[in-house]
């Protein structure tokens, strides 16, 4: 089974990874680079997160460990407490990292990730667009590069339609990586919320009226 948001803080606290402080924005980054994707409550792996974990373990698997991040919070609580010094730590790790880091930017092979053809079409040409992942995300481009250059953010429709102006309601990251839900007509309408809109079931019109004088 997959995590839930919560199921995962859980497991963060029984393992003695962050801390309530930190917990949020774990959540944020997770999502924010599309390692995880949120379907029907559960967070599941995209292809770049299952990308990222593998070379992550196959290049730093001792900073992934559990029981090293788990022993570096500890160790950093008592340099909060003066108990440790902090230069120390900081060496301790840093020199091995760096190692690490080196040994990784040698051997590291360079991931192509299979282009994910979109129904949205290219405003320049008129080509089919394709899911593309950038330094800030997920994002739109057109098939026909590089004879076609044109991109376009990409944006995750939840089939709700703008209350203000009849758009599509999409799914969106702030600068500071939380999640809201805006039109997809943006500028033009600015119509934006932070609780998920729900699918409003169809109402006859003047029903609500004959409703009340009765």
């Amino acid at each position: 089974p997959h995590f839930t948001e919560a199921t995962l803080i859980k497991m963060l606290e029984q393992w003695g990874i962050g801390r309530p402080s930190t917990y949020a924005p774990i959540l944020s980054t997770i999502q924010g680079r599309d390692y995880v994707t949120k379907a029907k409550g559960s967070l599941q792996p995209t292809e770049l997160g299952f990308v990222v974990n593998d070379l992550l373990a196959q290049h730093f698997a001792n900073i992934i460990n559990i029981q090293f991040t788990a022993q570096m919070e500890d160790e950093l609580d008592e340099v909060a407490h003066e108990n440790r010094d902090w230069v120390h730590l900081v060496q301790n790790f840093y020199t091995p990292f760096e190692e690490s880091l080196d040994k990784a930017s040698q051997l590291m092979e360079k991931v192509k990730l299979a282009d994910e053809v979109t129904e949205e079409v290219c405003p320049k040409c008129g080509k089919p667009m394709v899911v593309k992942f950038g330094r800030y995300g997920k994002f739109l481009a057109c098939s026909g590069y590089p004879e076609c250059k044109s991109t376009k953010p990409f944006q995750v429709k939840i089939g709700v339609k703008c209350p203000e102006c009849g758009n599509e309601l999409v799914e969106k990251i702030s600068k500071k990586k939380r999640t809201f839900y805006g039109c997809s007509n943006y500028p033009k309408c600015t119509f934006a919320t932070n609780r998920k809109p729900l699918p409003q079931p169809l109402i006859p019109r003047g029903m609500l009226s004959r409703q009340w004088r009765s």
